[in-house]
């Protein structure tokens, strides 16, 4: 019996070892695609349609498909080139087959000009624009599996930079290569599945979820660019038929996409489009921006029940500033697609109006209208009645206009808007909950060896990309590297603060021993070097742990400052979270909307100006926030406290350009300029309610993330001061209401608005800092988060513990002034138009007029505001907005 174990053992031995090193046997179709001339055809597309499987050519025109044995129709296309279907039998190995692939030739059909002398692009746009939301909504659900590689290069590096980089392990022409193989689920209105299977990286990344390319779609805009499919695309294109061809039997139009206006948010390139059906064929289209360019290719095909999805994309982008130079590829190549379509959508409707041209049409109203006997024309219009019937009247609206031969551009858009609604005519009324994109990582995602890669990577690596991963086949060298980079970046990390992973629950971050946001300065603490900590534990549930400690020295009064908060999110769901907070500080009397401390800092030391003015605080404090449910939120706080009274210890500055003297440190509040604040102690607790109807939210895992909503959000806001409590020498009440909003207008641009009026109800003990702030400025230079400030006012001069109200209306746009003339246009500034207005009791009405541009230099504002008094003029000037604290967004 031994010797049969033993036997059985070594047999089974013997095939695991082959097996290993000779990975398991497959079968398919490889070879080269070409041109004439013998030249690669990079990304040309490789496809199955019977199987709705395929795969996509690399860089060096090379393709490898894995399949059963069998026979097969494969299918190569390219845009510019005629598609070639070539049968081939698999039987135990890969079949050999380079492709040679012929220009396409274009034919001019047969179109009927308009008497305006319209090009005959317009009247294939206009059904394709019409058509397109029933290609955005035709899918419910789908499932497929991506192949994503990313390719990168960093061409050229200033010599200024080079050093650096260099010892960052980033060299010239060295070439970096992600790629990922994931299966992908998606379901409307936008739930995403993602589950990688396997993911490596030569460099430090691993780009893991390819949802962002598989779901880029021109049935709408994406990310503000205008799609040649909107129903505005008439308003900022003109199209230009250059040619059709014959493709499998379709009949397909190559337009040309011509922007009408310079801009970033436009496309330049080509379209192909489907006759008769409409819909996408192929795209190949660029974006020129400033220090960035973009082509993106998309080839769609049929993978069932008359549904087009794109089957190979590869999109190229081209960065180029100062000096700086660098490429970057993708590549996704999609198969296996399973789709359900839209039940809530008349499939059948559709296939039918797109099944019969104006001609067919034409003559089915001929032969109805021809002289027959009377009982045949009843049943005739009997019928019709009946058939009629089972389509709604918007659908009679849409066969109507799409039968028309000629569509005015008001009509496009009126098809295009009675399509969508006829989509989401039977659509139950959308959940609050968008699509949640969850990813599940495998276990063996980045432990699959080279052969494992190399038996499922449906798109082979050129020689280059295989080269860059040589240095993490030997463990020991890369090892090697990782160690000193380790070193160089743990030394720029103690020096100038990072952030430090201890495993995949606890996260630790600080600020450095040298770090920008170390130092301040101001007439009171003079020099104030402080040490931030930041811990966070982030359990598997979502649940948060949080604590936030603040150390620091200043040195003009030789004095310690201290806080720490710790906040624990017990409900992620529903946002809930408790929080306590404690320390002694110097703080702003303007505490919540005050001058940012950097901005202090430079104004002190080179203006001689000393626009913060500070108290030191005793104090501890607790808060609660929760969603009552979903758009209701409340938030209590309260804050016991001891509030002394500090005065300016030194003069210093570096510049004195106005030769003048420091102001004492008071707030200039009217009325109470020369007053210093007595030492005193403050009980304060405060509410704040919030409700946004309809407020939508996307599902991160378990954790809710607050979206945007139609509607604007409404607060209200009590805050007391109770005198006697722990000694406290506060009496105060203060009730306000707001109302604001954020919203779009398609092309018209972005509107923002806040209006806000309070009150204090009693304030027979009320102290500086519990008066009513507002954000205002007064230096040339401030923050960017600059949407509800005030431009000409200091940040105490309308404080007020009566009555108030203000508000702010803003609206930007890519195109008001500056940017309609070519030296700006192409740029990515964007421009504004704003007002500010604010009333006290104490001071004479506040209006700000101002324009701005955004995003000059693509982190900077520039504005222009002028301000009057109670009607008077009393401020003209320049502001500088700049990104401070991660404040920098760019927007298209």
């Amino acid at each position: 019996m031994l010797n049969h174990f033993l036997v059985l053992a070594f047999t089974i031995l013997i095939q695991v070892t082959s097996i290993m090193n000779n990975p398991i046997s497959a079968q398919g179709v490889e070879g080269y695609v070409t041109d004439p001339a013998g030249q690669p055809i990079a990304f040309a597309t490789v496809y199955i349609a019977e199987l709705h499987h395929g795969t996509t050519a690399n860089e060096d025109g090379h393709f490898r498909l894995k399949l059963n044995p069998g026979a097969y129709n494969v299918r190569f296309q390219y845009l510019g080139y005629n598609t070639q279907v070539h049968k081939v039998v698999v039987s135990e190995d890969y079949v050999s087959l380079d492709v040679v692939m012929e220009e396409q030739v274009y034919d001019l059909p047969v179109f009927t000009i308009t008497a305006g002398g319209q090009d005959p692009a317009y009247y294939i746009m206009r059904r394709a624009i019409s058509l397109s939301q029933y290609y955005l909504n035709q899918v419910s659900a789908y499932s497929c599996e991506v192949y994503l590689k990313g390719t990168g290069v960093v061409e050229r590096i200033p010599s200024i930079l080079r050093r650096q980089m260099e010892r960052e392990g980033v060299t010239e022409d060295e070439y970096f290569v992600t790629e990922t193989i994931s299966e992908i689920q998606y379901q409307i209105p936008g739930q995403i599945k993602t589950r990688v299977i396997s993911t490596r990286s030569s460099g430090d990344d691993n780009q893991t979820n390819p949802m962002a390319f598989v779901t880029m779609s021109l049935y709408r805009d994406i990310n503000g660019i205008i799609s040649p499919l909107s129903r505005s695309a008439f308003q900022v294109y003109r199209f230009q038929l250059e040619g059709s061809f014959m493709d499998d039997g379709d009949q397909v139009h190559k337009i040309r996409v011509i922007p009408r206006r310079s801009g970033h948010d436009l496309y330049n390139g080509h379209i192909f489009i489907r006759e008769g059906s409409w819909n996408l064929h192929t795209v190949d289209l660029r974006i020129e921006q400033p220090m960035f360019s973009a082509e993106m290719r998309q080839v769609y095909n049929d993978v069932g029940s008359g549904v087009w999805m794109p089957v190979s994309q590869d999109y190229v982008f081209k960065i180029s500033a100062m000096g700086f130079h660098m490429r970057y590829a993708y590549l996704a190549s999609v198969s296996g697609y399973e789709i359900t379509l839209n039940p809530n959508i008349d499939h059948d409707f559709y296939a039918q109006l797109m099944g019969r041209t104006p001609e067919a049409f034409r003559l089915e109203r001929m032969d109805a209208a021809l002289v027959i006997s009377g009982k045949q024309q009843e049943e005739i219009e009997k019928k019709a009645t009946e058939e009629t019937d089972t389509h709604t009247a918007r659908q009679r609206r849409i066969a109507d206009l799409m039968l028309k031969e000629d569509l005015t551009g008001r009509e496009v858009r009126r098809l295009n808007r009675l399509i969508r609604r006829e989509a989401e005519a039977n659509q139950p009324r959308p959940s609050l909950e968008l699509g949640d994109y969850s990813m599940e990582i495998d276990d063996s995602a980045r432990v699959w060896t080279a052969n494992q890669w190399a038996q499922h990577r449906p798109v082979p690596l050129t020689p280059e990309e295989l080269d860059t991963f040589k240095e993490t086949t030997d463990g020991t060298e890369a090892d090697t590297l990782s160690e000193s980079l380790s070193r160089k970046n743990t030394l720029s990390e103690i020096l100038s603060g990072g952030t430090r992973v201890i495993d995949k629950h606890w996260r630790l971050s600080h600020n450095g021993l040298i770090g920008l946001s170390s130092f301040d300065y101001n007439t009171v603490n003079g020099l104030h070097y402080s040490k931030q900590i930041n811990l966070i534990y982030a359990a598997p549930d979502d649940r948060r742990f949080h604590l936030l400690t603040k150390t620091g020295w200043a040195f003009a009064r030789n004095s310690l400052t201290i806080s720490a908060t710790t906040d624990y999110r017990y409900n992620p769901f529903r946002r809930a979270g408790i929080g306590i907070t404690g320390g002694k500080v110097s703080s702003d009397f303007n505490d919540a909307q005050g001058i940012n401390r950097l901005i202090n800092t430079a104004t002190t030391l080179f203006m001689k100006e000393n626009p913060l003015k500070l108290y030191e605080k005793s104090f501890v404090g607790a808060y609660h926030e929760t969603d009552i449910i979903n758009g209701l939120v409340l938030r209590t706080t309260m804050e016991y406290s001891q509030r002394n009274p500090l005065q300016n210890n030194t003069s210093f500055s570096i510049l004195n350009p106005k030769d003048k003297n420091f102001s004492p440190n008071i707030p200039g509040i009217p009325g109470m300029e020369d007053q210093i604040m007595q030492a005193h102690r403050a009980f304060v607790v405060d509410a704040r309610v919030t409700y946004t109807h309809r407020h939508y939210y996307r599902l991160m895992g378990e954790r809710k993330q607050m979206l945007y909503s139609n509607y604007p959000s409404l607060s209200l806001f009590y805050r007391e001061g109770l005198k006697g409590l722990l000694g406290s020498d506060t009496r105060f009440r203060q009730l306000e209401a707001s109302i604001s909003h954020s919203f779009e207008l398609r092309l018209a641009g972005q509107f923002l608005y806040s209006l806000h009026a309070g009150k204090f109800i009693k304030d027979d003990h009320i102290f500086t800092p519990d008066f009513k702030h507002f954000q205002g400025n007064e230096t040339l230079f401030m923050s960017n988060d600059g949407t509800n400030r005030f431009r000409t006012i200091n940040f105490y001069e309308y404080s007020t513990g009566d009555r108030y109200a203000f508000g702010h209306l803003q609206y930007s746009h890519g195109r008001i002034i500056l940017k309609r003339l070519p030296l700006l246009n192409r740029t990515l500034i964007r421009e504004k138009l704003f007002i500010n207005a604010l009333a006290i009791p104490e001071r004479e009405t506040l209006i700000e007029l101002g324009y701005g541009l955004n995003q000059v230099g693509l982190l900077f504002t520039l504005e222009f505001v002028t301000g009057f008094s109670g009607g008077k003029h009393h401020y003209t000037g320049f502001r500088i907005g700049i990104p401070l604290g991660g404040q920098a967004t760019i927007r298209m």
